[in-house]
């Protein structure tokens, strides 16, 4: 080969290095910006799915609508997707930035007919799609027929009643996703193809956990000794959701975990044989709900957030902004409310982490009690806590519009905390065909995403007659890794107690809390008997004040006869 031939070459390498496509490789940085249009420029449940989801491939990750988009917020990122929920004409602004962006573009729903990077993509008009990779869809989806441009790829095809609708197209860097709605088999399909997407290596196992829930004070310590031994002894590291304190529905009476000792003996030896303390709530319940079954962060008899923490009467639903004269009447209200659920929730997750440290037991994750929680809640919970288990809330309006990504990662509203999702469900005692059918249907719909979270939960109430079947649906998936949070760095503190768990030095426990604050503490939880004994101590002190004064008179009085038969003699 010539000198010139050498120099061809050596500029054709730097040339494809420099301006070639970026192929990401494992745990290099990836920074993902998420641009949204909505009617209201807030994220709703789509959103934050989606959010959710690509959260597990990001180290960073910002979500942002189009009324508040800047072009230095493009600046430095790898990724953009933009999201039109509603038509709507987009900023310039957005417009240039997006079609002078240089990194991987992923489009989805509407409005893409603004940017001219799309302008060889043809939009055919709106489409009913019935079925998506001949997985028959609960309800038609409405969606975009696009067709993409020569020597594109369809990633996944759905189906109309007449025709086939591409749905996940890419060509090159650029990629378009035909709908912003993702039920269960969509969701699956975005999971599936987003390694396509952002050309990344699919991987070969899936992590997975299994979670004893709802331990309680008053819970059979037999069983939850049979079901965590059998976990133990398989060598699997597992979770333990534990509840401090069971609340009597009927009489209100609460029990608290450290009163029964069997238990507590149980769990922890069983965390010494690498059962992993979750914190699932303090009481597992609001107002006089009984423990396991009410909720405790959210206040389901009016579907709103926490605005009080009386418990002898419901409080007026949150009021809406018409209900006011001004913006900035609303906005004062609102920092109220937001400001009390603040309050409850500190002090909820306070009273748990430092109840369980105080027995022995050291939390290094939160379980929200029925997964309910506003954001608000959420950011408050971040302070405590590093990670997260279960499903998540996608609104703060409606408890029920809750879903979980397929993958782990760091949701933009859980505001930094980890979250291992809950995907396949739990055995189910009271299901009049299969116990674990239900679960055995979301393993198999897993089973097609390459790297999705096996996560389900397990009552130990049941013994461990449905365990080994668990195990065995979970172990079918394929190559399973158990996720051990002992292997990773988590935290769980309060302003007295912090539980730091690292790689390099292990669980390492502290608290600066005095005997004075634990008499505190006790009082506030309980003021009628911190009252009772306030009235004990001033009538035990009028009674030493009488014997005082009668000692004193007594002696007095001697004094007084001792001087007379002096004088007298």
């Amino acid at each position: 080969m010539n000198f010139d031939k050498r120099i061809f070459f050596f500029v054709l390498i730097c040339a494809l290095f420099l301006f070639g496509p970026t192929i990401y490789a494992e745990n290099e940085e990836i920074s993902i910006l998420i641009v949204y249009s909505t009617e209201d420029d807030l994220p709703n449940k789509d959103i934050l799915l989606l959010d959710a989801t690509f959260s597990a491939f990001a180290t960073e990750q910002t979500l942002i609508s189009t009324a508040d988009f800047t072009a230095e917020q493009i600046e430095g990122r790898h990724v953009v997707v933009y999201v039109g929920e509603v038509e709507k004409t987009l900023p310039l602004e957005l417009i240039e930035s997006i079609d002078a962006f240089k990194g991987k573009l992923i489009f989805l729903g509407l409005n893409v007919d603004q940017f001219n990077v799309l302008n060889d993509w043809q939009i055919i008009g709106d489409a009913e799609v019935r079925a998506i990779e001949n997985h028959s869809l609960a309800t038609p989806l409405y969606t975009t027929h696009i067709l993409p441009p020569n020597e594109s790829e369809t990633l996944a095809t759905g189906k109309s009643i007449d025709k086939n609708i591409p749905f996940i197209i890419k060509k090159g860097r650029i990629s378009y996703i035909a709908s912003t709605n993702f039920g269960v088999e969509e969701n699956a399909i975005l999971s599936k193809s987003i390694y396509a997407l952002l050309e990344q290596d699919p991987p070969s196992n899936h992590p997975a956990y299994i979670r004893l829930e709802d331990i309680s004070p008053i819970s059979d310590y037999k069983l939850v000794e049979e079901t965590g031994m059998y976990l133990a002894d398989r060598g699997i590291p597992f979770y333990m959701a534990i509840i401090p304190v069971y609340v009597n529905n009927e009489t209100g009476e609460h029990i608290r975990l450290s009163s029964n000792k069997k238990l507590v003996d149980v769990l922890l030896k069983l965390q010494d044989r690498g059962g992993i303390v979750i914190a699932h709530g303090y009481t597992h319940s609001y107002r006089y709900e009984e423990t396991g079954e009410g909720f405790e962060f959210w206040d389901s008899k009016l579907n709103q957030q926490i605005t009080t923490e009386r418990t002898d009467e419901i409080p007026p639903p949150i009021r809406q902004r018409e209900s006011f004269l001004n913006d900035a009447s609303f906005d004062k209200y609102t920092k109220e409310m937001k400001q009390i659920e603040r309050n409850y929730v500190e002090q909820k997750l306070q009273k748990s982490i430092e109840d369980l440290y105080e027995i022995g037991l050291y939390p290094l994750a939160f379980e929200a009690p029925h997964y309910t929680m506003s954001s608000n809640g959420y950011e408050v919970a971040s302070q405590s806590f590093s990670a997260i288990f279960g499903q998540i809330q996608l609104s703060d309006t409606d408890w029920e519009v809750m879903d979980a990504p397929l993958f782990i990662g760091k949701p933009s509203i859980l505001n930094g905390m980890t979250l291992f999702p809950e995907t396949i469900g739990y055995v189910d005692p009271l299901s009049s065909v299969n116990p674990l059918q239900d679960m055995e249907q979301s393993i198999n719909r897993l089973k097609t995403v390459p790297g999705s979270i096996i996560g389900g939960f397990y009552h130990p109430y049941l013994g461990i007659e449905y365990l080994p079947q668990m195990l065995e649906l979970i172990e079918s998936t394929g190559d399973i890794e158990w996720i051990d949070l002992r292997n990773t760095e988590q935290f769980a503190k309060t302003k007295y107690v912090t539980i730091h768990q690292t790689v390099k030095d292990g669980l390492t426990v502290s608290s600066t809390k005095s005997k004075w604050d634990d008499v505190l503490t006790q009082f506030a939880e309980r003021p009628f008997e911190a009252a009772l004994w306030i009235m004990s101590f001033v009538v035990m002190a009028f009674i030493m004040a009488f014997f005082i004064h009668i000692a004193t008179l007594r002696m007095r009085l001697k004094k007084r006869l001792f001087r007379e038969r002096e004088s007298i003699g």
